[in-house]
């Protein structure tokens, strides 16, 4: 990689992409900014190596803060050893053969919002379609009814715009006030779910059991807000894979001609397009990486989708290609924070753009109708407005 003067990542999709091309492996940034990891194999080294780089990275939660739905359960900023205890309760009850079986609920889920756009010429993807269907088979993945799936689509819009720059000032506000909304009714939840159990996701997270162990109410909450805040980044890569997609309409072509290449297209677009841009860490002891020593004590910045366009792992990184061979993409994370749900996130996405491609004939995005995240935080979009063509009903 080349080696270029330090300047702050730009807010811009393009400038960022032209900016993460041409960083060095492993970067510090002058004054307080930080170390930067870029590389595909450094960014793998420093996932996998929790015992150097601590995922606690955020602060405290107040007691009094609404926020604190996410300070118990949320195995995202946690260590172990808690870590591997909590996490080992979630598997025991999120298994992917348990994911698996959730296939014919997501299709019938899909279904459902597809119905309503079709015959529409112009659609809001995230608001009418991507945003709903994840939220709604989260909801009902969990056992949540009618009443409180529309509660969980709200809140997933809510979420989503935070990394919107051009969102409404009070973003933050209405995600707080919808948080403690949720946090209410997810404890009452909870609670009838640990008096009654059914054979949904909540009742046997309520059930799983390690070494005498179990969840309490406060984790089962937050291991929720976590599924919910997390599930985010289905429907984000499914807004990701349509912009994408209306952008190399040969590929589009060749997806019509091969189903087949299927889940290699969606892999190539969470190469191509990561929807988590960079994760945080703090080092709690010297340590090398790509040649440098980073002291304990730092903060430091693992540039994901930096790593997904590294030319000593894929020729040709900024070319998208749905025919790869092989794509050793990290979009999903590394090592034991790699995303739990990553195979229920798999078959969202695939069940979904296999239903929209089957029932349409063509389609572009309007740019002007598509409002991108903060790529320094994320990339997708808050919304995209997506005109089709539909093939005629039979």
């Amino acid at each position: 990689m080349t080696t270029s003067t330090w300047t702050p990542p730009p807010a811009d999709e393009a400038a960022l992409t032209d900016w993460l091309r041409v960083r060095d492996p492993v970067t510090r940034a002058p004054g307080t900014g930080g170390w930067h990891v870029f590389g595909h194999p450094e960014v793998k080294e420093v996932l996998a190596d929790h015992g150097s780089f601590s995922n606690a990275v955020v602060r405290p939660v107040p007691e009094d803060s609404p926020m604190r739905l996410y300070r118990t359960g949320n195995l995202t900023w946690m260590d172990p050893p808690r870590h591997r205890n909590l996490r080992g309760l979630v598997s025991q009850a999120f298994t992917p053969r348990w994911a698996a079986e959730l296939e014919p609920m997501i299709r019938e889920t899909v279904e459902t919002f597809l119905a309503g756009l079709r015959g529409r010429d112009e659609v809001a993807f995230v608001r009418d379609f991507a945003s709903p269907v994840v939220a709604t088979v989260i909801a009902r993945m969990l056992g949540v009814p009618e009443k409180g799936q529309r509660l969980f689509q709200e809140w997933s819009r809510s979420l989503l715009a935070l990394a919107d720059p051009s969102a409404e000032g009070n973003g933050l506000q209405k995600v707080l006030s919808l948080t403690q909304v949720a946090e209410a009714y997810l404890h009452q939840f909870v609670a009838k779910r640990r008096a009654a159990p059914t054979d949904d996701l909540t009742s046997k997270l309520i059930a799983a059991e390690i070494e005498g162990e179990c969840l309490g109410d406060d984790e089962t909450a937050g291991l929720i807000a976590l599924l919910m805040s997390t599930g985010q980044a289905a429907t984000i890569t499914l807004v990701n894979a349509m912009i994408v997609l209306g952008r190399h309409p040969e590929a589009v072509a060749t997806l019509r001609a091969r189903p087949d290449l299927l889940d290699s297209a969606i892999g190539e677009v969470m190469r191509y397009r990561s929807e988590t841009t960079r994760v945080e860490r703090r080092t709690v002891r010297d340590t090398v990486i790509g040649g440098h020593v980073i002291p304990a004590g730092e903060s430091v910045s693992v540039w994901i989708a930096a790593a997904n366009r590294d030319p000593r792992v894929f020729s040709d990184p900024h070319i998208f290609d749905i025919e790869r061979t092989t794509s050793p993409h990290i979009a999903f994370g590394h090592g034991i924070h790699y995303c739990l749900g990553a195979p229920l996130a798999r078959l969202e996405i695939r069940i979904a753009l296999r239903a929209l491609l089957d029932s349409t004939l063509d389609f572009t995005v309007d740019p002007a109708g598509t409002r991108l995240l903060d790529p320094r935080l994320m990339f997708g979009a808050s919304e995209a407005t997506i005109r089709f063509a539909w093939k005629e009903m039979q």
